[in-house]
């Protein structure tokens, strides 16, 4: 080993928590060599404490509620959490800084060949990410996704909200998004897919996909290509203009969608909300996906009105005004992250 790239142990807390801090920026960075990999690990095993210290640094940047991947120490019983689902509390440029750093982490315990990497947002903030292949995410409100990228294949998984994706057409690697029980696979495509409570929802704005039912938790090593010339049973083709809906354990269901209604599905990629003669109830649900507070209605008789309008993502001001005005009701903040609204009394 060059003596140049050797780290040496300390043995004092503060040298340490420097040679931790150390690691973390060149981890960040995300430029590591096969060697500098090997010495990575070599640091982590040759002292116990480094491998507290950096963790410990690396909980500064996250709140962990559920891990969902984490890096072993051969010979150790600690382990450092990886990349955890995250929670609102998160404040986006803190989000950045942990994606990138436990990104490169994940990267550091894959197969040589194979790129792995988190990204996610948080309630309310949008990210677009543009991969080497050209291929481009666009991800919505409180969205999180793993990547898994090789020279076979290109793999998604959408583990929560909902994300576009623009895909660059390359026969040698499929481009496959896994979420809930469903693969969708791109043949040269744009298009939407978003895991809601009850079902999951495809729809496509350009190009075609299939759509497959796959066991839930499958491990995306173990995701295979779609074969476009068999046809199964759940197995979907849906093309421009149309969307399908999959619940669990029914058939999907397909239907074509007005140019003007995709339009509204997507008018969150320009920072805006639009709706036509929708249910006070479904305008409610969905405005709520972008705030930070959530918009109750009290009455369920306010839940069949109908209402129509175009909003900026997150102004809630704007959206309550309107609601005001137009059904004569009333709102009152209950505390700092609810808003009840209900029928004004007659007096």
């Amino acid at each position: 080993m060059n003596s140049s790239n050797k780290v040496v142990p300390l043995h004092t807390s503060n040298s340490i928590d420097d040679e931790a801090s150390l690691w973390l920026v060149r981890l960040d960075n995300g430029s590591l060599s096969r060697q500098a990999k090997k010495d990575f690990k070599a640091w982590l095993a040759v002292d116990k404490r480094h491998l507290v210290a950096l963790k410990a640094m690396a909980d500064v940047w996250n709140d962990m509620d559920e891990v969902l991947s984490m890096i072993t120490d051969e010979g150790s019983s600690e382990n450092i959490s990886l990349w955890p689902i995250l929670t609102p509390v998160f404040k986006p440029l803190m989000l950045a800084a942990s994606v990138s750093f436990l990104a490169v982490l994940l990267w550091l315990t894959v197969p040589e060949g194979v790129q792995k990497n988190s990204y996610a947002t948080v309630i309310g903030q949008q990210l677009d990410t543009t991969f080497a292949d050209g291929s481009i995410i666009h991800l919505n409100t409180n969205t999180v996704i793993e990547t898994e990228f090789s020279k076979d294949k290109r793999i998604i998984k959408l583990i929560q909200g909902e994300a576009l994706f623009d895909v660059a057409h390359d026969p040698n690697r499929p481009f496959i998004v896994y979420a809930g029980d469903r693969l969708v696979q791109a043949i040269g495509t744009k298009f939407v897919v978003h895991i809601k409570s009850e079902n999951i929802q495809v729809t496509v704005t350009d190009g075609k996909v299939k759509m497959s039912k796959v066991a839930t938790d499958t491990p995306l090593s173990d995701i295979k290509e779609l074969n476009n010339t068999v046809v199964q049973a759940d197995d979907v083709f849906i093309v421009k203009g149309e969307k399908v809906v999959a619940n669990n354990n029914q058939t999907p269901i397909l239907t074509h969608i007005k140019t003007e209604n995709l339009q509204r599905e997507l008018s969150w990629l320009d920072g805006k909300l639009i709706f036509d003669n929708e249910t006070l109830f479904d305008v409610i649900e969905e405005i709520n996906r972008y705030l930070d507070i959530t918009i109750v209605l009290k009455d369920p008789s306010l839940h069949a009105l109908r209402m129509s309008g175009r909003f900026d993502l997150g102004d809630s001001e704007a959206l309550i005004e309107a609601i005001e005005l137009s059904f004569n009701i009333q709102s009152q903040r209950i505390d700092s992250n609810k808003i009840l609204l209900t029928k004004k009394i007659k007096t």
